[in-house]
């Protein structure tokens, strides 16, 4: 018998089912072969093995003795291996889309409607990973990377997901008088989200880059909007996380001039689970729950 190698499953298989029925041409019917292949394949595990498993007896079989040490172990095997299967079969674990995305996105928009994609799709979950930087997209630790910029610094080549506006946002109560300019902005207490420099971008777009604020400190976007409406900062944030309270005037925009922005997913070579996200995502903001 050769030790380094196991038989062939087809011969195992073979010798398994003649035990089983008990001839040579009822397992030929029931693999829908030819009973010389059968035979074929029983003389090459016996060649394999060095023993003798059957011989003739009528029209049927009888085990020699190492046949029968062979079938009881044969048996057992391939229970075991039909177990194996069925748990295999059984355990669907679910796909999951990993998305990258900032914060503030995540709290004020994702998270409200991720019940809603997994009641769509039973089958998927999705993990979080929650951050403001422009991460490579080709990166191994996510599938989607949902990403802002300005509308104008929008790429062409991608559908705007969510368009949205901006503006320098504080509490009523910390309010600066109006008319609003560039020094009076100096002195107040600015915050930004982790990973990004919004705030000096913005006063240089504003073309008040001598006014930015010595001190700006950084903390999750969700934070900042917790802070404006507890009135202890101002930020440059997203005026449509917070129009309730726009509304009702706890909150206020203090600079003259808003701008647009935009929402957009990536993807590097969607999965199918992957793709039914990016679907969903569009959909979402096509039924206009924003």
């Amino acid at each position: 018998m050769n030790h380094t190698e196991l038989p062939s499953l087809k011969a195992l298989r073979a010798f398994a089912l003649v035990v089983e029925v008990g001839s040579l041409s009822a397992a030929a019917r029931a693999m829908n072969v030819t009973q010389p292949a059968v035979t074929q394949q029983v003389r090459a595990l016996e060649k394999h093995l060095g023993k003798k498993l059957l011989k003739r007896h009528g029209r049927g079989v009888l085990l020699t003795d190492d046949g029968q040490i062979l079938a009881q172990y044969l048996q057992r095997g391939f229970d075991e291996l039909r177990r194996g299967l069925d748990a295999v079969a059984a355990n669907r674990h679910p796909a999951n889309v990993r998305v990258t995305t900032s914060p503030s996105f995540a709290a004020f928009w994702l998270v409200p409607r991720v019940a809603a994609f997994q009641a769509a799709h039973p089958g998927i979950t999705v993990q979080l990973d929650l951050s403001a930087e422009m991460r490579p997209i080709d990166s191994s630790d996510f599938d989607v990377a949902i990403r802002f910029c300005l509308q104008q610094d929008m790429p062409e080549d991608i559908p705007p997901l969510l368009n949205v506006t901006l503006n320098v946002l504080c509490h009523s109560a910390i309010r600066p008088t109006a008319p609003v300019s560039g020094p009076d902005l100096t002195d107040l207490p600015w915050l930004q989200e982790l990973g990004v420099s919004v705030v000096n971008d913005w006063f240089t777009r504003q073309g008040i880059a001598d006014c930015v604020p010595a001190q700006i400190s950084e903390m999750p976007g969700n934070l900042i909007v917790d802070a404006i409406r507890r009135a202890e900062a101002v930020a440059y944030t997203v005026c449509d996380w917070v129009s309730d309270d726009l509304s009702r005037g706890d909150i206020v925009a203090i600079w003259d001039k808003p701008e647009r922005g935009c929402y957009y997913a990536l993807a590097d070579a969607p999965s199918p689970a992957c793709a039914a996200f990016l679907q969903w995502l569009q959909e979402a903001v096509a039924s206009g729950a924003h």
